[in-house]
């Protein structure tokens, strides 16, 4: 068991700590503002596409820059640009919460500030959780992924609680004060963090990107492991991450409820996650990774589909709170299968291709804001999580790691 003083001398460690808060208060910006602008996107035009078409956006700097941004972790300071990127979402959310204020908002400046948000979101494994792995060493490696990835749940249960208040009370404006807020305290944190905080990380000669995406790639078409692994994260992105897109619609035209009360269903799947991953880094005994990782998605896609049924508020909170909980499987290996998994130089590209796997999201946002368009915000969520059981299925077959009793 992963004891509590274990978890104290993680967050004893000045470096560790500080990298820690980034991704808790960048985690809790994140988090608020697609709540937020979900439900503004809905108030303002209607329509369940370009209320997806917002995550669209910012999913695709995953998609399209996620390598970029792992080849340069493997050559330049991750905590330098990890600053750059958290100076840069600063002054968006500044921006926008100053559009708001003065009543000069629009749907497309909405957009935009959710694309450069995107790119910011590209940061964060293979910079920020590339930092946390080399801070803690390979021998403290899972119960600082996990302790992030409860706390990164965390956040999604209290971004949105914080969004959904705060725009009931105080508009959008409120809510991106908050947001804007959050990145402050990233740019304070980074500034005081040492250029070098890890003593192992292996130091490369410079090489041409092209060889590096090459290197990357055929690395894992060799293994068929790391393959699937990075499937199931395809999977969790393209049929059950888009879910929460149709959260505002489903609260505005099925369950009537206000902004608030959007906030609290939506924070209550990120509690059900905060909830599991305390569980797992508290409890976990190590081994079983896959297992985690691969039951976890497949508890989610359950739950998401049964969420589409649901016809008010209470059930559909129980519910959102179990997917949350299965997500936290998925969510806490994630990271630690593939810090451990990739060989040390080779750490920073390959949370770069995560990222491009998370990218793919783009396409399922897509996906389910068209669904909504065309059936309604619960039948899309019935439709999209059923699409995704298939794959998630034919992965698990003949995957030898994740059945085998001495790995997985």
């Amino acid at each position: 068991m992963i004891a509590a003083k274990g978890l104290t001398g993680l967050l004893s460690d000045p470096a560790y700590l500080r990298v820690w808060l980034v991704g808790v208060f960048s985690g809790v910006a994140r988090w608020l503002e697609l709540l937020v602008v979900g439900v503004y996107a809905f108030d303002t035009t209607g329509s369940p596409f370009l209320v997806a078409l917002l995550v669209i956006l910012r999913m695709l700097p995953l998609a399209v820059l996620g390598s970029v941004v792992g080849t340069f972790a493997d050559r330049a300071p991750p905590r330098l640009l990890l600053l750059i990127t958290m100076a840069a979402a600063l002054m968006v959310s500044t921006a926008v919460f100053l559009i708001f204020l003065v009543g000069l908002d629009q749907y497309w400046i909405v957009a935009t500030s959710s694309f450069i948000s995107g790119v910011v979101w590209t940061t964060d494994m293979p910079l920020r959780r590339r930092l946390l792995g080399d801070i803690a060493g390979m021998e403290r490696i899972a119960p600082a992924m996990s302790l992030d990835s409860a706390t990164n749940n965390a956040t999604r249960m209290l971004g949105p609680l914080f969004g959904g208040v705060l725009f009931q009370w105080l508009g959008p404006a409120g809510a991106f004060a908050l947001s804007a807020t959050m990145y402050a305290l990233c740019v304070v944190l980074l500034l005081g963090l040492p250029a070098i905080t890890a003593g192992d990380a292996v130091k490369r000669e410079a090489t041409r990107a092209l060889r590096d995406f090459q290197e990357v790639f055929a690395f894992i078409a060799r293994d068929r492991d790391v393959m699937r692994i990075l499937l199931v994260t395809i999977v969790f992105n393209v049929w059950g991450f888009p879910f929460i897109s149709m959260i505002p619609v489903v609260g505005r035209e099925v369950l009537e409820i206000s902004a608030g009360w959007i906030g609290v269903l939506a924070g209550l799947e990120g509690g059900g996650a905060f909830t599991g991953a305390l569980i797992i880094a508290l409890g976990f005994r190590g081994g079983g990774f896959r297992k985690l990782y691969y039951f976890g998605m497949l508890g989610y896609l359950i739950f998401a589909f049964l969420a589409g049924w649901m016809g008010s508020a209470a059930p559909m909170g129980v519910v959102l709170f179990f997917v949350g909980l299965m997500a936290a499987g998925f969510s806490t290996m994630q990271s630690t299968l593939i810090y451990s998994v990739a060989p040390p130089e080779m750490r920073g590209r390959l949370f770069g291709v995560l990222v491009i796997c998370i990218g793919t999201g783009l396409i399922g946002f897509a996906n389910i804001g068209l669904m909504g368009e065309w059936f309604g915000g619960s039948a899309a969520i019935r439709i999209v999580a059923a699409e995704g059981l298939i794959p998630l299925i034919l992965i698990g077959v003949g995957w030898r790691q994740l059945w085998d009793r001495g790995s997985g």
